[in-house]
């Protein structure tokens, strides 16, 4: 049995429902942000991401643990969760384009011969 207002709950989500997304992106003119927004758009979106940013300094908290011969269990925790997710992010992605070139090849041979010789090129 299906509740009369379940055709609005992609649309309203009551409190601890559902994913519960952040966007961290600056955003100009934003409160949110210390220092130059401008400038911190500018980094991330020329130099490096959040992410990669985080995960240079997650390595080099790895090697001075490793040299100063200490363990930090919680940053290793961290360490293979984002590789696991990358892992997994990867199978997904790759499954996602076999099932797009199978389409493709179904609908339109021709073009899926040209995307398979794009793709043989690098």
């Amino acid at each position: 049995m299906t509740f009369p207002l379940d055709i609005w709950a992609p649309v309203l989500r009551a409190p601890f429902s559902g994913d519960v997304t952040q966007a961290i992106s600056p955003r100009v003119m934003s409160p949110e942000i210390k220092g130059v927004p401008e400038i911190e758009d500018k980094v991330q979106t020329e130099v490096a991401s959040y992410g990669k940013q985080l995960g240079k300094i997650l390595e080099a908290l790895q090697v001075l643990a490793e040299e100063a011969k200490i363990s930090l269990p919680k940053i290793d925790e961290i360490v293979e969760g984002v590789e696991q997710v990358k892992i997994e992010s990867r199978a997904a992605l790759k499954a996602d384009a076999e099932a797009a070139l199978a389409r493709l090849r179904k609908a339109d041979e021709a073009a899926w011969r040209g995307v398979i010789a794009g793709a043989d090129r690098g």
